[in-house]
């Protein structure tokens, strides 16, 4: 039987959303499988932990941004146990598993050369690299040109075979780390360095939305894995200790002219002069 292993992260407040993500997924993901549940949280205690395939692995909960940026980190603690299975999935703290997935929709297809698994952002399903946030600083190993890329994927549900994911942490945490002796973060953090390891890449399945649907959205995929709103179960702004300041109109409208327009520009001046992947390393 096909070995998964779920890679869950819940320290601070947000070990509200494991009840419900351990059921929904227990019941409805990838049925047939056996699944084993790495469960790293800060909590002296968690539901279903006494459940034979549930393991509850000791995570100090960091500040906030290290709270995402640290999570190939955080796996790598536990990379012997995570060898012995066949597939690594991550999956944030707020998912739930709404409808059947089967392992013929959701797994990368080696007859196809897929080896990871990423699932599009909903925010930018339906526009053009250009246009997506992408790093932009040159600094920052996690940084893509206006002239590249292809696919802007979720931070939040990714994964692959237990050796092209645990590949994925060892760089990915291996680039975080010189950033950041470097003084540098990346714009979204993890999720920004997966997006430049997958520009560089062809081996991976790429799904839709339908698999990262957030809460109250309206798109023309099958809801398949809900994303909820964390803010009906705490303060995020208060998590994340950010302040939460409404936008004058001129402010607004700068936002949107840089959001709509300037990525044009930015794609034809990085066209102009040659700018790679490779650039600023």
């Amino acid at each position: 039987m096909t070995k998964i292993g779920m890679l869950y992260i819940c320290t601070g407040k947000y070990t509200v959303f494991w009840p419900e993500f351990y059921r929904s997924f227990e019941e409805k993901f990838l049925p047939g499988c056996e699944k084993e549940y790495f469960v790293f949280t800060d909590a002296p205690a968690i539901e279903y932990e006494d459940a034979p395939r549930v393991h509850r692995v000791y995570q100090e909960a960091y500040p906030w941004p290290y709270s995402t940026l640290k999570r190939f980190s955080i796996f790598l603690t536990q990379e012997d146990a995570l060898r012995g299975m066949d597939y690594l999935f991550f999956f944030n703290a707020n998912l739930t598993c709404k409808k059947t997935v089967t392992a013929e929709e959701f797994l990368p297809r080696p007859e196809k050369g897929e080896n990871l698994l990423l699932v599009q952002q909903p925010g930018f399903w339906n526009k053009k690299p250009p246009f997506y946030t992408y790093d932009r600083n040159p600094r920052s190993m996690a940084y893509i040109p206006y002239n590249c890329g292809k696919d802007y994927v979720s931070g939040g549900l990714n994964g692959g075979t237990a050796a092209a994911f645990l590949a994925l942490c060892h760089e990915l945490e291996r680039r975080t780390e010189q950033d950041l002796q470097n003084g540098v973060i990346a714009l979204w953090h993890d999720e920004s360095q997966l997006n430049r390891y997958a520009a560089e890449r062809s081996d991976y399945r790429l799904l839709t939305p339908a698999y990262w649907y957030p809460e109250g959205w309206d798109m023309p995929f099958e809801e398949k894995i809900s994303v909820r709103d964390k803010a009906r179960y705490f303060d995020v702004a208060a998590v994340k200790n950010k302040e939460t300041k409404r936008r004058g109109f001129l402010a607004r409208k700068w936002s949107a002219f840089c959001e709509n327009y300037l990525p044009c520009w930015y794609c034809l001046r990085d066209t102009l002069l040659h700018k790679t992947l490779g650039a600023g390393r």
